[in-house]
């Protein structure tokens, strides 16, 4: 007769699966206040930044990266490892940027190298969620005439002067 107050095996492994979709959506959800903040884009990436290593499943051995304009915003103390995750993006103006994710170790084999699969929908859903804000951010600058950081044209110039 199985004792039933032994919490099986099948229980833990839920469990677990539970509390790593929690933090994904954490992630989620925090990346959507940061950006119904409307701060500058930079500052944003810096913040979503710093929320990411949280959401994965080694938040210990975890390091993150932005890459946007030619500008990086890193989680404290990133180095690049051969155990990467990475989604590109691309905004309404073709400008192109990067979401990466690395382990600073070597873990067993998942869906992608050590990544789960809900981590690859994971950095897809951040990265659809930072375009939709910088393209946001680029119309609404457009709709009340301020020139689009970064874009120096002949045309802003003359208009200043």
């Amino acid at each position: 007769m199985e004792d039933k107050n032994q919490i099986s095996p099948e229980y833990h492994r839920l469990l677990h699966e539970q509390h790593e979709r929690l933090k994904e959506l954490g992630c989620i959800n925090q990346t959507t206040y940061i950006l119904k903040e409307c701060k500058p884009v930079e500052e944003t990436l810096q913040q979503i930044v710093l929320l990411l290593p949280a959401a994965w499943q080694y938040p210990k051995y975890t390091e993150a990266r932005i890459i946007y304009r030619d500008k990086q915003f890193e989680t404290p103390g990133f180095r690049e490892t051969q155990w990467k995750m990475e989604q590109e993006f691309n905004t309404i103006d073709d400008e192109k940027g990067i979401v990466q994710v690395y382990y600073t170790q070597e873990f067993r084999t998942e869906y992608e190298g050590p990544f789960l699969k809900e981590e690859r929908d994971l950095i897809l859903n951040i990265t659809n969620l930072i375009t939709g804000y910088i393209n946001s951010s680029k119309a609404r600058d457009i709709i009340l005439g301020r020139q689009v950081p970064g874009e120096d044209t002949e045309d802003s110039k003359d208009l200043s002067s």
